[in-house]
């Protein structure tokens, strides 16, 4: 249900809409203007040519996931605590491939914006059957609020990339404090693949191709109740090393 503030500026969703398996917070938000709707075309398009990409991908890739995923079950289902699990923008849709088989007892939300180039890759997502949450980006609630209120809400895991909003590669402080104030564990992901194509416009990207080899490497969990911003940061590089080395080994 929608409901305009006084001023007409703002709506508020006073319970999260479902659109298929794309859901959204519940907050005040200013309105878009109309111009943005001219690219609804433009924004359905991607997700259909991207779908037409991955979905071959997705459904003949060979997936290695280092070390097992045992330790995670146990993990999640021990501590009854959500796991955040986060990664770098540039391994996106690699990682959307190599979670085709993971458990469904750890399989995380992604968590999404409501710009234009976040939606471009969300009804993907979806068709892929994996779940998307979109945060408001202009609302008077920050968006780590958002996160942090719907985690604690549906205590689901959830899947970040540390990098959002820039700088790259870099991990921003944000995460450890969703994790801090939502209790849950920290997990790195990085996922290579071979044969892939790497594109560095307009975002650096590494796309899989048919029949690849993806290689997933996962760090140890970190507690988010003591995580810091530098220990998130190793974490995820000695992962990407970690992924580089089992790539070449198994080439």
């Amino acid at each position: 249900m929608r409901a305009h503030t006084k001023g007409g500026g703002a709506i508020s969703e006073k319970s999260e809409r479902e659109h298929g398996r794309i859901s959204f917070a519940s907050v005040p938000f200013e309105k878009p203007s109309w111009r943005r709707s001219l690219l609804t075309p433009v924004i359905l398009a991607s997700n259909v040519l991207l779908g037409l990409w991955i979905y071959p991908c997705w459904r003949t890739a060979r997936i290695t996931w280092i070390p097992s995923l045992d330790g995670l079950t146990r993990l999640s289902g021990d501590s009854g605590r959500p796991i955040i699990f986060y990664s770098w923008h540039a391994y996106e849709p690699l990682t959307l491939c190599a979670f085709r088989d993971f458990p469904s007892e750890l399989q995380p939300t992604g968590i999404g914006h409501d710009g234009v180039l976040s939606r471009m890759l969300q009804r993907t997502t979806t068709w892929l059957g994996f779940r998307v949450w979109v945060y408001r980006r202009k609302s008077p609630v920050r968006p780590k609020q958002q996160i942090i209120n719907m985690v604690n809400t549906r205590r689901c895991n959830i899947g970040l990339f540390a990098d959002a909003g820039g700088p790259y590669r870099r991990v921003k402080p944000g995460l450890p404090e969703i994790a801090h104030a939502t209790a849950s564990w920290l997990v790195p992901v990085v996922v290579r693949g071979r044969p892939a194509l790497r594109l560095s416009w307009p975002r650096r990207y590494g796309f899989p191709l048919p029949f690849c080899r993806l290689v997933a490497c996962h760090g140890e969990p970190i507690d988010g109740l003591t995580a810091t911003v530098d220990r998130c940061q190793e974490a995820l590089e000695q992962a990407e090393a970690e992924a580089m080395i089992a790539l070449e080994r198994d080439s």
